[in-house]
């Protein structure tokens, strides 16, 4: 059946299941390529090849999903087609809308190998998302471009995973990640992360070591790439970190350069890159908020609270009753509640 007004059919074939996630699991096949199913625009499709740093880069973008926001209720049959072909480079072939919506989108159209845009429905308020996953981020020509195009349209990164690769295993590797594991260079403010470790127990299917929660917005992989992809005597590993807008804004620097954020993902790959830039969590900061806010009243009022403490024999009860009034200090009112119900005061 044809969408109306486009050369894009629904597929009622067995479709694969995105689940939310364009980019293959690590120890899952890749599904087989879908059949052409667009009029007159088939074109020879990609190969894989392993991907490469932008030059002079130590990591490149492995995965992109973002939100496109329109002025009104989005009815194109594609939208966004020109911008897929001209400026992310996507190949135009086996684009099919799929019979079944997306995240709440109502309608999905798939992008083999490359990924999917979801458009469509009252909830998603005008927005269209777009995923591309690491064979579609490979197309993209011009990384500057889209960085243009995309702040211009106030496009928010929703999820980007930066990737290096070390193609003889010689820095990174398992044991180098279990290692740095026990050094505590995966920390995240002196605090560990949850780690777990997929052992092939030296079968060749290849070892995946995992530092993080993607539910906590950020999460890390290590992984013997070569061994994915069969090639049993390989040495090639690949670390990635994933970042997620959990808490968090996702600049699109990060697409034009990538190495200061994979960098100051952990105290681990801050040793692969010179550069460290880490994205500060909205709760970072507005617990970092309130910590300036107690550090200001200490100086101007802790000689008061002091005097009129001792005045009261100790009662620090009487003494905040003293000075205690309604309110809340202005720059803390957008934190509110968030740090009432994370019950955080101090550093």
């Amino acid at each position: 059946m044809r969408f109306p007004d486009s050369d894009i059919y629904y597929d009622h074939t067995a479709e694969a299941d995105c689940a939310g996630e364009c980019a293959s699991h690590i120890h899952r096949p890749a599904a087989a390529s879908p059949r052409d199913v667009i009029r007159g625009e088939s074109i020879g499709k990609p190969t894989h090849t392993c991907p490469e740093s932008q030059p002079g880069k130590v990591a490149f973008i492995d995965y992109l999903s973002f939100t496109y926001r329109t002025q009104e209720p989005v009815v194109d049959a594609f939208p966004l087609r020109n911008e897929l072909i001209n400026l992310f480079g996507i190949p135009q072939y086996d684009w099919k809308l799929s019979r079944h919506g997306w995240n709440g989108y109502t309608h999905r159209i798939t992008l083999p190998d490359c990924g999917l845009v979801a458009f469509g429905g009252k909830s998603q308020r005008n927005t269209i998302h777009v995923q591309l996953s690491g064979q579609g981020c490979r197309h993209v020509p011009d990384w500057f471009a889209v960085h243009a195009w995309a702040t211009a349209n106030t496009c928010k990164i929703a999820r980007i995973d930066l990737a290096h690769d070390d193609f003889e295993g010689a820095k990174v590797n398992i044991a180098n990640a279990l290692s740095w594991r026990s050094q505590g260079l995966f920390n995240s403010r002196g605090r560990p992360p949850s780690c777990h470790l997929i052992d092939d127990f030296d079968s060749g299917k290849g070892k995946t070591f995992y530092a993080g929660n993607r539910a906590n917005g950020k999460m890390i992989r290590i992984y013997e790439k070569g061994k994915q992809l069969e090639r049993v005597d390989s040495p090639w590993c690949r670390a990635e970190v994933e970042f997620r807008a959990k808490d968090r804004t996702i600049d699109w620097d990060i697409v034009v350069d990538p190495d200061p954020y994979f960098g100051g993902a952990c105290d681990a790959f801050a040793q692969l890159t010179s550069q460290q830039s880490r994205i500060t969590t909205h709760t970072r900061e507005k617990h970092a908020a309130l910590d300036r806010n107690i550090a200001w009243a200490r100086i101007v009022v802790g000689p008061l609270v002091n005097l009129l403490y001792i005045l009261l024999d100790g009662d620090a009860e009487a003494v905040v009753n003293i000075l205690r009034r309604s309110g809340i200090p202005r720059k803390l009112e957008p934190h509110y509640r968030e740090l009432v119900d994370a019950q955080g005061v101090g550093s």
